[in-house]
């Protein structure tokens, strides 16, 4: 018996049926791996060599993404439910790494560190590391990051083995080319489709600049079990991607798995729609479920910002409503809001406040108009809340529901000492009912 960074390795011949769990394909004949344990504690070892005991070496022949398959499916018990592990994926190796050391230099707990090797020439493949943080009240999280560091497609499919198993898959997009973009997009959709797919959650995070190619994403037809949501990041620091990520791991955490919403579909309940948010945070709108496309939609050319219905509204109407609003003077930001979940349908920020927590103020604004329907339920009255204005420091907040779209809301931030409150009101109302 050998042992592996997470675990024991049994005999490669073993067949399955012998408490062996390959996942739903058998691994090729010609695949094999070796586990070797380095050391066991940090201290000089018998050739006067420092050792680092979290680090050790995985000699693979063959394919390395199945390697780590097996390697997951016999060391892991949690891998059929696949809760409680994030991975992270960063193509561009900005801030993956980061991340983990942070979140280790924080909990107190080891990087441990698999360096995948090749057994005949020993060139390193790629290195995972992986963390643990300690939640209080929650089981530990774990953290995976591959860095991949060898070339090819049997490399590149590391990640994904994965991501497979995790419970969120988090795709961090730093600039790149939009050819890039699209490769990767292409190949997560791909896996999602694939029988060895398990992960219910799937963000991309994407970096300022990267932003206006969202709908590259939205246009890929995503299984309908699989919760996808894109979000724009400022990445200014690793404690900023991770906050980010943080925040949606806690909103998915308590979402049905890949397997509950399985049986759910089996039972004829709606599966999740896809959710992709052009700008902001968690933010996030609706795109119709895999069995209402068109099956040639993957063929189809990428649509420009604002084409794609968002929330049952009109894409097109709602960027140009949007962007009407943001010429009145002193206006900060404006987006449109999904009543229900309080997600920003699609969101629009002035220049010189790139950094307004829209999405923050949609969470807030959306408990808020809840209180005011409860209330105005409970005297008996049927009629909607139209208009909820809130003034705080140097800021007014004006928040308008949809007379069409009754879980839809306008919000709009504006300066004080710029703003004609009056006149902002007006123009609102008149975006609400160009919206009708």
């Amino acid at each position: 018996m050998l042992t592996s960074l997470f675990g024991d390795l049994g005999p490669f011949n073993e067949p399955p049926g012998r408490g062996r769990r390959w996942g739903a394909d058998t691994p090729p004949a010609d695949f094999a791996a070796t586990a070797i344990l380095e050391s066991s504690a940090t201290e000089v070892n018998d050739r006067g060599q420092m050792v680092d005991k979290h680090t050790r070496d995985l000699f693979v022949v063959g394919s390395p993404a199945q390697a780590i398959r097996q390697h997951l499916a016999e060391t892991r018990a949690d891998l059929q439910t696949a809760s409680r592990q994030i991975t992270l994926f960063d193509p561009g190796r900005m801030w993956a790494a980061g991340v983990v050391k942070a979140l280790s230099d924080a909990s107190g707990q080891p990087v441990e560190r698999l360096h995948l090797r090749r057994q005949n020439t020993l060139a390193t493949i790629a290195l995972i590391e992986r963390t643990a943080l300690p939640r209080r009240l929650e089981e530990p999280l774990k953290i995976y990051h591959t860095d991949v560091r060898e070339a090819g497609s049997e490399a590149q499919a590391i990640p994904i083995a994965l991501m497979e198993s995790s419970h969120l898959t988090v795709v961090i997009v730093a600039p790149m080319s939009v050819a890039a973009l699209d490769d990767i997009a292409t190949r997560l959709h791909a896996a999602a489709l694939g029988q060895l797919w398990r992960c219910p959650h799937l963000l991309f995070m994407l970096s300022t600049p990267m932003a206006a190619h969202a709908s590259r994403i939205r246009a890929l037809p995503w299984p309908g079990r699989l919760h996808v949501a894109v979000s724009t990041e400022p990445m200014t620091s690793a404690s900023n991607v991770w906050n980010a990520i943080l925040h949606t791991w806690n909103e998915v955490k308590a979402l049905p798995s890949w397997d509950e919403m399985a049986l759910a579909a089996a039972d004829g309940e709606r599966t999740y729609p896809i959710r992709v948010a052009d700008l902001g945070g968690p933010s996030a709108a609706a795109v119709a479920p895999e069995e209402h496309r068109a099956s040639d939609a993957a063929a189809a050319p990428a649509p420009q910002k604002g084409d794609a219905p968002l929330g049952g509204l009109d894409g097109g109407r709602l960027y140009r409503a949007l962007n009407q609003l943001m010429q009145l003077e002193g206006m900060l930001g404006c987006c449109a809001v999904d009543a229900t979940t309080g997600l920003v349908l699609q969101a629009e920020r002035a220049a010189d406040a790139p950094d307004l927590p829209l999405e923050l103020a949609a969470a807030t604004h959306t408990e808020v108009l809840r209180a005011h329907r409860r209330q105005a339920g409970s005297l008996g009255t049927t009629d909607r809340v139209e208009e909820i204005i809130v003034t705080q420091g140097p800021r007014h907040q004006v928040l308008r529901t949809l007379s069409a779209q009754p879980q839809v809301f306008l919000l709009a931030v504006l300066d004080k000492q710029r703003t004609n409150l009056a006149l902002a009101r007006f123009k609102i109302m008149e975006a609400e009912k160009s919206l009708g």
